[in-house]
């Protein structure tokens, strides 16, 4: 999926600014990023009707732990 080509695509569909339509689109990747980063957020994040960012378990407890293979 090209990102800037939907959002060209979307802007002249609805007749808006190119970069309006982009600041709407990139809000959730952005939103999702700082939560994710968050060391004491736990939340599921939910995209409507697309998918869900779920912590895998180890995570729910520690999310700061390196669990990363040595």
């Amino acid at each position: 999926m090209d990102l800037d080509k939907t959002c060209r695509s979307i802007a002249k569909k609805l007749g808006y600014d190119y970069e309006l339509v982009r600041k709407i689109v990139m809000y959730e990747f952005e939103y999702t990023t700082e939560v994710m980063k968050d060391p004491e957020d736990y939340r599921e994040i939910l995209f409507n009707k697309l998918f869900k960012f779920k912590l895998k378990n180890r995570f729910k407890n520690n999310k700061t732990k390196d669990y990363s293979p040595k």
